[in-house]
This record gives structure tokens, C-alpha cells and sequence, in this order.
């Protein structure tokens, strides 16, 4: 009888164990962003959640904060670091703080095509790179689109570095953003995101972003009618998530939330890429004044003493992108 009852208590400690674990709240899983819903950094981490929910139904409940409503992307990146935040989308020009060689794809002027970048960045180059981000206490989990960064300002059109000369030009929170655009003769000022009520305030006169961003917050609409296709920097965003968090993960989780990054970074890639056209388009139709030809070989001129900044792992590695564009 005594048996029959240990066994009974067994059995009852094994189903409500099993009842427990099906039952389990998910876990949470915050992923920052500083833009708005309608920008590629919160669709590629809705495509981020879609995959997850799929892989592991029911067991990681992924949270969406986008408008910056945890903060800028360096504070966000601090909490991932602390592990009070898991994820982001952000730009890399923030993260130069935290892994200096990211700096490497940041440097003007060096990328020339979308299939130049995807050589470097999914390529040995990229997955060094996001290698490096553990020693500031991140996970570099994979590289994406923003596109390429074009001036626009709300005084003249922009065909000459001369023509940017005093602007007050708004840059990433980036040491090396703001190397470029001294050298090129504006006034540049770091700010994080949204920027919309300085630039209709005339707080600052310009701004240089992709054609993605630039048509998502509309800045047409806060004062910005001009537009030059300086495509001076390639901005990579990248997905990122907090080495506190990912260290606690089974292999098999870690496995599922790097895969679900990966195709995340590939529907975000194809979303900047198969509108940037149309998107070009409705900001000359809503009266922007387009220059498609500036003067591209000055702007390299005068953002050339940029490179001699460079020494260590980051020299070497902007000196192997620029070998794979010859191979």
C-alpha cells in the first residue's frame, strides 16, 4: 500500500511539474528602437518576432519599444550591456562607442553598391566584427540595411562642399560622423533621434540620412526641400542583443534567436532596397529639389583625412573592404 501511494505521489509531482512547465509564463524579450513604427528598424524586429513566435511558440514573448521610448540608441545599448534591455535595431554609428572597429564601415565614401556591402558584411569582415561586440557585453547578432546617407537641408540646393559651408548639419552621436562632415565645412551637431522639432524650429539646418528614413519621417514636411545624393556614408543597422541575457539561453534558443535575426536582416535589406526608388520619387512629387549629381570626387577630397585617423584592427580592416572591392 505504502508503495502504491509513493508511487501515486510520484506521479502527481511528475504531472504538475509538466503542467508547470507547459503553463510557464513566456519570457520577455525587449528590443529597443529609436524610430517609428513605419521605418525598417521596427519592421525587420516585427519580422524578428514573427520568426521567433514560430520557432518557439509560446516560450519568448518578444516587446517592441519603438520612438525611442527606452531612450537614444547609446542608452539603449548601456541597458543591453546591464541586461535590463535584450535586443535592438540600431545604426552602427552609435556603437563605435562601445566596439571601435565597427568604425571601420562607417568611413566615407567607402562602399559603392549594395553588393559590395553584403560581400563584407556577411562575409569574414562582418562576422569578425560582430564577434567584437562581446567584449562590451553585446551580441552582435547580424548586419542590415539603413542604405546610404544623402544630405538635406533647408537653405540651398547642395552641389559643392562649398555650398554646405557653416550649416548646421545634425550627425549621429559618432566621433567619426563628425570627422566627416568638419572636414567637408559644416557645422555638425550630434543629436540623437527624432531630430523633426529642431529642424522645423531651424535649430539645425540640415540633416544627411538614407532615402528610407528620410521619406518614413517626412522631413519635407518640417523645412527640408532640398536633397543631394551624396551617398557619402553606406549606414548599417544592426540587430543586437545583450550578452547578460543571451549567456543565460540553451544553445538551442540562442541557435533560434540568431536565425530569426538572420532573416529579419534579409526582409529588412529588401524592404530599403525595392522602395528606395519609389520613395526618391514622392519626395521630388512632394516638392523636394533633387541633386542627382554633385560633385562627388570634392566630397571625397575633403573627407579624405578622415582615413588618416585610422590605426590598429580598424586600419586593417577598412584595408581589406577596400581590397574586396577589387577582387
Amino acid at each position: 500500500m505504502k508503495r502504491i501511494s509513493r508511487t501515486l505521489t510520484a506521479m502527481a509531482c511528475v504531472i504538475g511539474w509538466s503542467w508547470s512547465a507547459a503553463t510557464a509564463a513566456p519570457v520577455q524579450v525587449n528590443i529597443g528602437i529609436v524610430t517609428a513604427p513605419s521605418f525598417v528598424h521596427t519592421l525587420s524586429a516585427e519580422k524578428f518576432k514573427e520568426v521567433l513566435d514560430k520557432e518557439l511558440p509560446g516560450k519568448y514573448e518578444v516587446v517592441i519599444h519603438h520612438s525611442g521610448a527606452l531612450g537614444s540608441e547609446t542608452q539603449v545599448l548601456q541597458q543591453l550591456q546591464l541586461g535590463t534591455v535584450q535586443m535592438c535595431v540600431c545604426t552602427t554609428g552609435p556603437v563605435e562607442s562601445f566596439v571601435p572597429e565597427v568604425k571601420a564601415i562607417e568611413m566615407p565614401f567607402l562602399f559603392s553598391s549594395y553588393e559590395q556591402t553584403d560581400k563584407v558584411l556577411d562575409g569574414p569582415i562582418g562576422k569578425d566584427l560582430l564577434k567584437r561586440f562581446e567584449k562590451a557585453n553585446l551580441v552582435g547578432m547580424h548586419f542590415e540595411d539603413n542604405g546610404f546617407r544623402n544630405l538635406t537641408n533647408s537653405k540651398r540646393p547642395v552641389k559643392e562642399p562649398e555650398d554646405v559651408k557653416g550649416m548646421k548639419i545634425r550627425t549621429m552621436e559618432s566621433p567619426t560622423h563628425l570627422a566627416i562632415w568638419r572636414g567637408i565645412g559644416a557645422n555638425p551637431t550630434p543629436m540623437a533621434w527624432p531630430i523633426t522639432t529642431q529642424l522645423q524650429q531651424g535649430v539645425l539646418d540640415g540633416q544627411e540620412n538614407p532615402i528610407s528614413v528620410i521619406a518614413a519621417a517626412k522631413l519635407n514636411e518640417v523645412g527640408q526641400k532640398y536633397l543631394t545624393l551624396t551617398r557619402h556614408v553606406y549606414s548599417a543597422l544592426v540587430i543586437v542583443g545583450s550578452k547578460p541575457f543571451f549567456d543565460k539561453l540553451p544553445a538551442a534558443d540562442q541557435k533560434a534567436f540568431m536565425d530569426a535575426a538572420a532573416q529579419a536582416s534579409a526582409f529588412g535589406r529588401a524592404h530599403v532596397r525595392n522602395n528606395e526608388a519609389k520613395e526618391l520619387a514622392a519626395l521630388e512629387a512632394a516638392g523636394v529639389q533633387v541633386v542627382t549629381n554633385p560633385d562627388l570626387a570634392a566630397f571625397r577630397a575633403k573627407t579624405e583625412p578622415v582615413y588618416a585617423s585610422l590605426t590598429g584592427d580598424t586600419k586593417k580592416i577598412v584595408d581589406e573592404i577596400r581590397k574586396s572591392e577589387k577582387q
